[in-house]
């Protein structure tokens, strides 16, 4: 019924640096249900990327659970909204007995974002807290940017400060395509990327992202030089594709 997905890379600034990727990605195929979730970490986090891992896997699991259980797809979202930030704030009181402590390992590990989409026999939608992008049968949505580059997050919700999420009903959608901000900042077309090449092979698409990852090099045999040219995914992308088969 469905085919799914998925890919995470390093983007070319942060491998210059050193620094780990802190994007993250999950999907899940369930009998009539699919789910799909891409996290983003902070990017001021010391280590996001623990969040944006334990995000995706936890999110995409919790949404899974309930289609499969029959509840609608917008309460579906909300609930595995609930039942992370329950998880994560558990985490937290085990992280630091103080309130200061909790607040340092809140803002170091546990910021990040959420682009998530589903399908099942009925219907299908996109859910998101943050920024990031998707695309619906080729038809391409950016969100945010946010002002001050300071997009919601999840983990507020542990602090009384929940934020409003983007939910759009896209039912009757064949090919639903979820991405992290770098893929907006690099420019990619996303209703491309669930083309059967890359939804069709299970590496083809990580193998896609991590050669726009990666700078172009050539000798200029008349010049005699190498010439270099930037990678067109610079920050940590990550993407995530349902394409519904029957």
């Amino acid at each position: 019924m469905y085919t799914v997905a998925s890919a995470a890379v390093i983007g070319a600034r942060h491998a210059r640096t050193g620094r780990n990727g802190q994007d993250a990605v999950a999907t899940i195929v369930d009998g009539d249900v699919a789910v799909a979730v891409v996290c983003d970490g902070c990017g001021s986090g010391a280590s996001s990327e623990v969040g944006a891992r334990l995000g995706a896997a936890m999110f995409a699991s919790a949404v899974a659970r309930r289609l499969t259980r029959g509840e609608p797809l917008e309460a579906a979202f909300e609930g595995a909204r609930a039942e992370v930030a329950v998880a994560l704030g558990a985490l937290l009181a085990r992280l630091a007995e103080d309130e200061g402590g909790r607040a340092r390992a809140l803002h170091a590990h546990l910021l990040f974002t959420i682009v998530a989409a589903a399908m099942t026999r009925d219907g299908a939608a996109v859910w998101a807290l943050g920024d990031g992008a998707y695309s619906v049968d080729h038809a391409s949505c950016e969100l945010g940017p946010f002002p001050d580059n300071a997009p919601p997050y999840l983990a507020y919700d542990l602090v009384g400060d929940p934020r409003e999420a983007h939910v759009a009903r896209v039912d009757g959608a064949r090919a639903l395509v979820v991405a992290t901000d770098g893929a907006v900042e690099a420019g990619l077309a996303l209703g491309e990327l669930a083309a059967p090449a890359l939804v069709g092979h299970p590496d083809a698409l990580r193998r896609r992202l991590a050669l726009l990852a990666r700078p172009g090099e050539r000798i200029d045999w008349a010049a005699r030089r190498v010439v270099r040219t930037p990678a067109t995914i610079q920050d940590d992308c990550a993407v995530a594709v349902i394409q519904r088969t029957t």
